[in-house]
């Protein structure tokens, strides 16, 4: 626990309390003492299958802290594996480099959900939806385009102020508002610190609306933190119903997805432009970004091929 607290220079792993969640989570599964993971790398990987068999019924030991939806089992069973190997690290026992099997470290479902996205019939759709049902000047009309336009994770966008800078560009008029997001997952890249820039004239009204009324997140409900990412959950999943978008990652990942959806958004205005839409976005290499989140659709391959 010394160690995950201030490892970051003196600082705190982002993923700390994931790494001992999951750690405990095992030894409660499959009834041992985290001792018991070090007596050798065989046991360990004996232990870790076993857990692996009781997650896939359904019936390991979870975790009274932290968020309760149950993720994909391949997902559950990669961060268990890597809490028991930092554990394990910790005290000398590792494990080679792209080993396979139950202690693999390769990220699963890597690039699978590069192609989500909302064509821009289907964001005119939902725009009109969110306005008829709960009004421009709403925390789920925020939440929404600014999540798509930022493609900031929900942590960031929880923690988003209204605070921007207005920059009106000479020749043409138009005006963006520059904001600023802190990604805890990139803490280590600029302090974690992006600019997100808001072009929509309808986004940038929604936050005025607030902002004037003393608001200072991009948020009005004084809900706690839990309750309030239930009710922006479930609101998100009525736009995407209403989308007829049935895909099981837009209703189990809500928020998530508006960062996959901003991606195709910036990259189709921007020619597929990775170096620009990675700075816009916040992706620290672009390979990430073209990777898991902006595959090039067919229709625009068949464009250029055309050409």
């Amino acid at each position: 626990m010394d160690d995950l607290l201030t490892r970051r220079n003196g600082n705190p792993l982002v993923t700390w309390s994931t790494r001992i969640r999951s750690l405990e989570a095992v030894c409660n599964t499959c009834r041992v003492h985290p001792s018991d993971l070090l007596v050798s790398t065989r046991v360990t990987e004996k232990i870790l299958r076993q857990y692996a068999q009781i997650c896939k019924q359904g019936k390991d030991e979870k975790s009274t802290r932290g968020r309760q939806t149950r993720t994909d089992i391949t997902c559950t069973i990669y961060a268990r594996a890597q809490g028991v190997r930092d554990f394990c690290g910790f005290y000398g026992m590792t494990w080679r480099r792209g080993i396979k099997g139950v202690m693999s470290q390769k990220v699963p479902n890597h690039g699978k959900y590069a192609d989500i996205r909302l064509s821009d019939k289907d964001l005119e759709k939902a725009d009109q939806f969110i306005k008829e049902k709960w009004g421009l000047d709403s925390d789920i009309y925020r939440w929404f385009w600014i999540g798509i336009e930022s493609c900031a994770r929900a942590s960031a966008l929880y923690t988003m102020t209204l605070d921007y800078e207005k920059h009106v560009n000479e020749k043409t008029g138009k005006t963006t508002y520059i904001m600023i997001a802190y990604e805890s997952k990139t803490k280590d890249v600029r302090g974690g610190k992006w600019y997100k820039y808001i072009t929509r004239p309808d986004t940038q009204k929604s936050i005025d609306l607030l902002k004037q009324r003393g608001g200072t997140r991009i948020y009005e409900s004084q809900k706690p933190e839990y309750e309030f990412f239930k009710e922006i959950a479930a609101q998100l999943v009525l736009v995407y119903k209403h989308l007829e978008k049935t895909n099981s990652y837009f209703l189990k990942h809500q928020t998530h997805v508006l960062r996959h959806i901003g991606a195709h958004y910036w990259l189709s205005k921007k020619d597929y432009n990775y170096g620009l839409v990675s700075e816009i976005g916040g992706w620290n290499t672009m390979d990430e970004l073209k990777k898991s989140y902006g595959l090039i659709p067919p229709e625009k391959i068949l464009e250029i091929i055309e050409e």
